[in-house]
């Protein structure tokens, strides 16, 4: 990497001005000059900038510390998450001299973050990253490019998510050589990412794909990942027959490695079939036996399991469980403030129960917005519909038919019918 490149790096790294870097050995555009590769600085004067930075002017190679780091960021692919946390933690060499061990550190860092959901660390260090990303190398754009798209997953905008997770694929399908479990991962976040976008024909396809290489690898854990994810795309297309075979098959791998996460996802994801045929006493038993496998750092899967149940509570009429079950989620909304959305559904059915006068404007004024900002078209046509029914039983039926076009509208962005 050039020198000047390096400067500009470990300076924004390390949180200094350019005016701070440069007092007392040169002027600040002189080193503007420099940071950006437009002229040659003496011997000397870089010396004193390399320095001031802490960091030698000729670039050490550090190969195996650039191994061990990819070793760590395949700890997070895996979802070994204990692992993963002891490495961060005892980590020695993130002062190196080497950019490149340096900037491969900070995108597998970012990834940390997201997987250990500090979404907010993440926030901040993409907008230190995209002040220096101009001097990544392919392999650099690609992991840039994936990691940001999972950023905006877990954030629920999947569109900006989807538009990184193609250039990363761009990348991907180049000449740039990647592990099979590294190209794998990249298709099941698309077909991941594709299935919340309402794209289940495109989901399918990508989920088909990382499958295929998983079973390669006799990965059987992500292999039951990719067959939950089927169910879930088949459940949401009414092929119920096959949803339930997809999950079958999960739970007898996840059943097999005695691995307790993956069968807290299939539970979760059975509730909802069985919500979706209308058996709700089903759905509720497993809710509750998806949430008995799930561990407190779980943190949005419980929430996923906690809003099916008071979903169902509330459809049975047991509204006592259903105000039980809304009274821990909002416990665990309070200590996690970066999921606006179940705080929404909550407050949603704390409204409901109150029978709050409040509750069509919550639903106008906070609701619709958040959802149509971040395309949970399904989402939209819910809570659409569910106003347009309140101003339809308050006789109020021009804004019922406003309400009620504006969810078959998100419908038909949501389904796949309509791609």
């Amino acid at each position: 990497m050039e020198i000047g490149s390096r400067i500009r790096f470990f300076r924004i790294q390390k949180n200094m001005t350019q005016e701070e870097l440069a007092q007392e050995i040169i002027s600040i555009s002189y080193l503007s000059k420099i940071e950006n590769n437009q002229t040659s600085a003496s011997i000397e004067v870089l010396e004193l900038l390399c320095d001031r930075l802490g960091i030698k002017l000729i670039e050490s190679e550090e190969y195996e510390q650039l191994k061990e780091l990819y070793d760590w960021y395949h700890l997070m692919v895996a979802r070994k998450r204990e692992p993963a946390i002891t490495f961060y933690e005892s980590y020695e060499c993130k002062n190196t001299n080497d950019s490149r061990v340096a900037i491969f550190f900070v995108l597998f860092e970012l990834r940390y973050y997201i997987f250990i959901k500090q979404l907010d660390k993440a926030e901040e260090q993409i907008k230190k990253i995209e002040l220096y990303k101009d001097i990544f190398d392919i392999r650099m754009n690609y992991f840039y490019e994936k990691i940001v798209g999972q950023f905006y997953y877990f954030k629920s905008q999947f569109s900006v998510a989807m538009e990184h997770f193609k250039m990363a694929e761009e990348i991907l399908t180049s000449s740039v050589h990647f592990e099979g479990w590294e190209t794998a991962d990249l298709y099941y976040y698309k077909g991941l990412n594709n299935n919340r976008m309402g794209k289940l024909a495109l989901s399918i396809v990508y989920i088909q794909k990382a499958l295929a290489i998983y079973q390669s690898l006799y990965d059987l854990k992500r292999s039951a990942e990719c067959q939950i994810l089927l169910g879930i795309c088949y459940e949401k297309i009414d092929e119920f027959e096959m949803a339930e075979e997809n999950y079958l098959l999960a739970t007898r791998v996840a059943e097999g490695i005695n691995d307790p996460s993956l069968l807290g996802l299939i539970y979760h994801n059975q509730g909802v079939l069985y919500s979706k045929l209308g058996k709700s006493i089903e759905a509720i038993e497993q809710f509750k036996n998806s949430l008995g496998h799930k561990e407190d750092h779980m943190v949005i899967g419980r929430l996923r399991s906690i809003h099916g149940l008071i979903e169902e509570y509330y459809k049975i009429g047991h509204y006592d469980e259903c105000r039980n079950w809304m009274k821990e989620g909002f416990v665990i909304v309070e200590e996690h403030r970066d999921l606006p959305e179940f705080n929404i559904h909550f407050i949603y059915y704390d409204y409901l129960l109150q029978k709050s006068e409040h509750l069509p404007k919550f639903i106008e004024k906070d609701v619709l917005p958040y959802f149509e900002g971040n395309d949970h078209h399904l989402l939209v046509a819910y809570y659409a519909e569910e106003l347009g029914k309140i101003y339809q039983e308050n006789n109020k039926y021009k804004l019922a038919s406003y309400y009620f076009s504006k969810a078959i509208s998100a419908l038909k962005k949501h389904s796949h019918l309509y791609q």
